[in-house]
């Protein structure tokens, strides 16, 4: 199952448990064992998934490692690679320089010895017609059609030479550029093989970072079990001792409504409870566990319900159309004991609230859940 599946569905598990805690908030000790329950259980899962993350990471992580040692690798071969280039493009401009140097000496060569003969040939056709019989010129002759021959021999062979040269430093040529092929085609293998490596690290750091993100979202859903679990544990508490003054805070509201007037013992004259504006009808339950103490008109507050909830701690529910309980009943936390009636304060149908201990008011706020 995917991480985003998993937490889809531990999302809707969570929120179906609110949504019966909301349902029923007033749970017997054994629905809140219930609850408990699933509670663990769902952070057992989720300690088992966060494992597995960590597990996962762990995994991406060596593997990344490894592949930092490939992409490095890597590189130092590319690096030497390049190098081994470099030096073959030096060795191949040296060559090719030495190249046009030795074809540009040839070319002189050639016009230099052509203007040689162009001076030599009519010295030679003059000499040539001198008479063989004619002993006085005839050394002289000879010396110079051998001087003649030795001119051109080392021409000749100058001229050779630098062909050899030239052939020489073709086939070097050649063979550089079949080397530069060779180099350059290893060369894009290994780009190509580095571009391959940096995009499979860009994969695993995407995942690392997936992979994290979901192990936080695990401890913050951890953590908001844990404190989901305190809670319970706090309430089961509660409801095995059913003591009003371990419940501070956590009491529930006897409705919902907006808030109008504000407990204020400064105030002249005192204000000692909540007044709220209610819509016409709405049920008005009890905060507590207690037993009905009053259930008749107050002067200056209509129909009023007072609950005994034990440990010196009462509650006012003023301004009822209807009750729903006896005088001397006991209730259940949560149960409904009237419908709220006309506030003439407020102008509006609505509830005045109180909390007193030993006849002292409190202020509910305290009290009440937040």
């Amino acid at each position: 199952m995917s991480i985003k599946k998993l937490n889809c569905l531990t999302f809707l598990v969570i929120l179906f448990l609110n949504l019966l805690s909301a349902k029923n908030s007033f749970s017997s000790p054994q629905n809140l064992y219930n609850k408990l329950k699933r509670y663990q259980q769902i952070i057992r899962n989720k300690k088992t998934a966060l494992q597995s993350l960590s597990k996962k990471e762990k995994n991406i992580v060596k593997q990344l490692t490894k592949l930092d040692n490939e992409i490095f690798l890597i590189s130092q071969k590319l690096k030497t690679q390049e190098q081994k280039l470099t030096k073959i493009k030096e060795k191949e401009a040296i060559l090719i320089k030495n190249y046009h140097s030795n074809v540009y000496q040839k070319e002189q060569l050639k016009k230099n010895l052509e203007q040689i003969l162009a001076k030599l040939w009519p010295i030679y056709l003059k000499n040539k017609q001198t008479t063989i019989l004619d002993t006085k010129n005839e050394t002289e002759y000879k010396l110079k059609i051998k001087l003649y021959s030795i001119i051109l021999e080392k021409i000749k062979n100058i001229q050779q030479k630098l062909k050899i040269k030239c052939q020489e430093i073709s086939i070097q040529l050649l063979k550089l550029k079949n080397l530069k092929k060779t180099y350059l085609s290893q060369l894009n293998k290994i780009n190509k093989t580095k571009d391959e490596l940096l995009a499979k690290k860009l994969l695993f750091l995407k995942k690392i970072q997936e992979t994290r993100l979901a192990k936080l979202k695990e401890e913050e859903n951890i953590q908001q079990i844990l404190e989901t679990i305190e809670q319970l544990n706090y309430q089961i508490s509660i409801l095995k001792n059913k003591k009003f003054s371990k419940a501070k805070g956590l009491l529930p509201w006897p409705a919902k409504g907006q808030i109008k007037i504000r407990f204020n013992l400064r105030h002249k004259p005192p204000i000692r409870g909540i007044g709220m504006v209610l819509s016409p009808n709405t049920p008005i339950k009890a905060i507590f566990w207690g037993k009905v103490v009053h259930n008749d008109i107050l002067r200056g507050f209509g129909d009023v319900i007072i609950l005994s909830h034990g440990q010196g701690y009462y509650s006012l529910y003023a301004f009822l159309a209807k009750s729903f309980v006896k005088l001397g009943q006991n209730v259940e936390k949560g149960e409904v004991i009237g419908k709220c009636g006309y506030y003439p304060k407020l102008k509006s149908y609505g509830l005045y609230f109180e909390l007193r201990f030993r006849q002292k008011p409190v202020n509910p706020f305290v009290w009440l859940k937040k």
